[in-house]
């Protein structure tokens, strides 16, 4: 599953790979054990501009388990339930769980892909109001 950019002026269709077009996500305030600061951050508009990366101070990846609560910079961190996909599965679909009242209380989608040496990930309709926030580690 590739992001499509349909140019109506144009009259073309582009396919576009997350590997070689994403926005990096690189805030040391991500990190899974990063407590909250005042004001508290937010993602709310993160699932409608395409790809991300996680890197530098934010980490590698997205968290796999729950970093608690109050923690990446946001009351409600949002964390990767699952195993990472492989280069040969392609683009998966995953759901993130958010720590509201308890751990996993909200779930939401992302589409995952591994591209060899870093993952990439679409986040797809959040329905969690703020403040959440999604949690990056090694």
């Amino acid at each position: 599953m590739q992001t499509i950019i349909v140019d109506y002026l144009r009259n073309f269709i582009c396919l576009v790979d997350g590997c070689h077009h994403y926005q990096n996500l690189t805030d040391a305030e991500r990190k899974y054990d990063h407590p909250v600061i005042s004001p508290s951050k937010c993602d709310i508009d993160l699932d409608t501009k395409g790809w991300h990366r996680f890197q530098g101070a934010a980490g590698t990846k997205m968290a796999t388990k729950s970093p608690g609560f109050n923690k990446c910079g946001a009351p409600f961190p949002a964390w990767f339930n699952g195993a990472h996909p492989t280069v040969a599965e392609g683009i998966v679909r995953r759901y993130v769980c958010i720590n509201r009242r308890k751990e996993c209380t909200e779930r939401s989608l992302v589409d995952v892909k591994n591209c060899t040496s870093y993952y990439v990930y679409k986040f797809e309709g959040n329905s969690a109001a703020c403040p959440f926030r999604y949690c990056g580690t090694d």
